[in-house]
């Protein structure tokens, strides 16, 4: 039985709280259990509620949604998290929170659709889209055999060792790739996934902004780039923010990208 995602709103708007769970209804995988103004009342309210994700404005008055997805992340069963914003600067904020998504106002019904098939990729993965189970062994696919063809719009497969399972992840959600010890290594906020994937098909799935390829073996994102160090001719050392801080030295042709994109965002 297709099984909804339990949600709550936190927006100020009134308005934009209705068109919006009127979208989400559209969709007929939500079923939004709540709705908050403010900060504090949402935090109560999905302490309450358990939702499994929560659409948030990340402007919202007082105690903004940013502070409020901090508290969230602390609660015993943390929802999913997709800001709304009408700033596209802030989506930095979101992805340094790990947002599955964010939504520009004013909502769109197509980009809130996306929004909720990431959501869907997140918390049902088996119902969206996963690897069939003729690809499992024990239930658990093996690296080797998971589907991934490079478009655009696909979901990444990588194997959780940890919790024995397939994730599958957005491609907002990746800080760099990386290969080394013949591995090609996926780097999240969080979390390192060791693939068998070729270098060359994830640089093509990651092509474009805001991936920028600064080694042979490196592509990152720019957004998640917190530190350069320029310490002579096109000689550049990128630190990344993600759980363990990578640093990757730059090769001169990648460094000629870095330090070409730099200048325009200067």
């Amino acid at each position: 039985m297709w099984i909804r995602i339990r949600a709550v709103i936190i927006e100020d708007e009134p308005l934009a709280a209705q068109y919006l769970a009127a979208l989400l209804d559209d969709t007929c995988q939500v079923e939004v259990v709540g709705t908050a103004a403010e900060s504090e009342a949402g935090l109560r309210l999905c302490a309450e509620l358990r939702p499994d994700a929560v659409f948030v404005d990340i402007n919202l008055p007082g105690r903004d949604g940013v502070s409020l997805a901090t508290q969230l992340a602390m609660l015993p069963q943390a929802p999913r998290l997709v800001f709304t914003t009408g700033n596209a600067n802030r989506a930095t904020d979101a992805f340094r929170l790990e947002a599955v998504d964010y939504l520009l106002k004013p909502l769109d019904p197509e980009q809130v659709t996306e929004a909720v098939k990431r959501l869907m990729a997140h918390l049902r993965p088996f119902e969206s889209g996963s690897p069939s189970s003729s690809d499992h062994t024990n239930g658990v696919s093996t690296p080797d055999k998971m589907r991934f063809t490079g478009a655009a719009n696909e979901l990444l497969p990588v194997k959780d060792v940890d919790r024995d399972q397939i994730r599958l992840l957005a491609r907002r959600e990746i800080v760099a790739v990386l290969r080394r010890d013949r591995r090609t290594w996926v780097h999240t906020v969080r979390e390192e996934f060791a693939t068998y994937y070729p270098l060359a098909d994830l640089v093509r799935w990651l092509d474009g902004d805001p991936f920028v390829q600064i080694g042979r073996h490196a592509v990152v994102n720019l957004q998640a780039i917190e530190h350069v160090t320029h310490y002579g001719d096109r000689l550049y050392r990128v630190r990344l923010r993600d759980r363990v801080g990578t640093e990757i030295t730059a090769s001169r042709t990648g460094a000629a990208r870095l330090a070409a994109v730099l200048k325009t965002q200067s």
